[in-house]
């Protein structure tokens, strides 16, 4: 190589840093978490409640959420947390962190924040504001009947904004008279939009459920998916997202032949599916819930959701295996 194109090359990737930061892009490269997995007698619970879009949240607004839930009456709660799905946060147009609180109406507490992830469009340009997910505590999930709503505020005393797109609820819980299960909960913020040079491919985030697996003792395998803004488009798109499990690239055979091998030997390249988040202008958490048993693998098992143009922030995925 000529050492007169070596400062060009410098140059180059000194741009493309200011440009576009590792930490954050359109790509799938934030990974989400495991932030639990265990096997035991028991299941878990997810819930959005009745939350919808907020609209911009201004310092001093309030955005409430009401559940009712049941639980088992021999159900010992484990681990339980509140998921605030935040995005387009913002200083006039100037990306900025939010400021958020969290209290539970029935007992006037604030909850304490245990985490957050966040994600943004990764470059200078216009609309590049963060988006992500905070992390709560729940204020005690208990067994049997839950009703209680928990109200959130700006709490910034400058003029920052953000938007809600709703707040979650996990509790995974044992309960000697429930199946015995194993299960993972993965958490995260990863900003997914095949747009400004980002390819679909790139535009993927792959979620590995660590560990091994006896399939012949399994009697169902369900996957949760979460992702705020997933499956909403105002653009008409044949296909805005999809999902893979287990499916290790493309096939390079004609579709009826993938069709056939397939259908003679179930699962035996994953499986993949398209448009596969629920959700509208008002419900805009999408979720998708499916039976992935007959895709699964002893080990090295792996889901993926790729974007179309569909643009979706993915932040949680709960893998639950029932035994016989």
């Amino acid at each position: 190589m000529s050492s007169r194109k070596v400062p060009v090359l410098v140059a180059l990737v000194v741009l493309l840093s200011l440009l576009a930061p590792a930490s954050a892009t359109y790509a799938g490269d934030h990974p989400l978490d495991t932030a639990y997995h265990d096997e035991f007698r028991g299941d878990y619970l997810f819930t959005t409640g009745n939350g919808t879009y907020s609209g911009a949240v201004k310092a001093g607004d309030a955005y409430a959420v009401a559940y009712d839930f049941d639980l088992p009456l021999d159900a010992t709660v484990g681990y339980q947390r509140l998921y605030v799905y935040w995005s387009w946060s913002k200083i006039d147009q100037k990306a900025i962190y939010p400021l958020i609180s969290v209290t539970r109406t029935d007992t006037g507490e604030q909850v304490n924040r245990t985490g957050r992830y966040a994600d943004s469009k990764g470059f200078v340009s216009s609309n590049d504001f963060f988006t992500g997910m905070d992390i709560f505590e729940t204020g005690g999930v208990k067994p049997g009947k839950n009703t209680f709503s928990v109200v959130l505020k700006n709490a910034a005393d400058d003029n920052r904004t953000f938007v809600v797109q709703g707040i979650g609820v996990l509790a995974v819980y044992g309960s000697p008279s429930s199946p015995e299960n194993v299960v993972w909960v993965k958490e995260g913020a990863d900003l997914l939009y095949s747009s400004y040079g980002i390819t679909p491919a790139m535009a993927t985030g792959r979620i590995d459920f660590e560990g091994t697996i006896d399939r012949s003792s399994l009697s169902s395998a369900e996957l949760l998916l979460v992702a705020p803004s997933g499956g909403y488009t105002r653009e008409k798109i044949p296909v805005i997202n999809r999902l893979f499990v287990n499916r290790e690239g493309e096939s390079s055979m004609p579709s009826f032949f993938d069709a056939i091998i397939s259908a003679i030997f179930p699962g035996s390249n994953g499986k993949e599916w398209v448009n596969v988040f629920d959700s509208d202008e008002t419900n805009q958490v999408g979720i998708d819930r499916r039976d992935v048993l007959p895709y699964l693998r002893s080990e090295n098992n792996f889901a993926a959701v790729r974007d179309e143009k569909d643009y979706l922030v993915l932040t949680n995925a709960v893998l639950r295996l029932e035994r016989k």
